[in-house]
């Protein structure tokens, strides 16, 4: 049985790659090198934050002021969410039931992932009608 504590802490984004369905192309949403931090507490919190590392700054610091172009690029190149979590060690499965996020329509749903852990690598596989997902986590000691 998988120790649920393997995943307990945080993790820094090494890929993020989408498969298209259903022409088989590869992307990668967020460049060669996204960054982003998934956490998984103990007491069964998480949060997942990813990014293009190179979004262009706004003109103004105050996010109030955004032109409707600078929040569409920020929206399109971020995702953000946290909520709860639980695992299946035997169905290599974990679940994040999500609370709140930068997508209203995933509030409230469960987005159950595939997982795989290898040392201190975390894949992290998801499908949707459109796309599959293909993400590795890199543990921080």
């Amino acid at each position: 049985m998988l120790d649920r504590n393997l995943i307990v802490g945080a993790s820094s984004l090494s890929s993020y790659e989408l498969r298209l369905k259903p022409s088989g192309k590869i992307t990668t949403p967020f460049g060669p090198h996204p960054v982003g931090r998934i956490l998984y507490e103990a007491n069964g919190q998480m949060s997942a934050q990813l990014m293009r590392p190179e979004m262009a700054a706004f003109a103004s610091d105050d996010p109030l002021r955004a032109t409707d172009e600078e929040a569409a690029l920020a929206w399109r190149d971020y995702i953000g969410y946290w909520g709860t979590y639980t695992m299946n060690a035997r169905a290599g499965t974990i679940t994040h039931h999500i609370e709140g996020g930068w997508l209203t329509n995933w509030v409230g749903q469960n987005q159950t992932r595939a997982f795989q852990l290898s040392g201190d690598s975390l894949s992290l596989d998801a499908d949707s009608a459109a796309w599959h997902a293909h993400l590795t986590w890199k543990r921080i000691r």
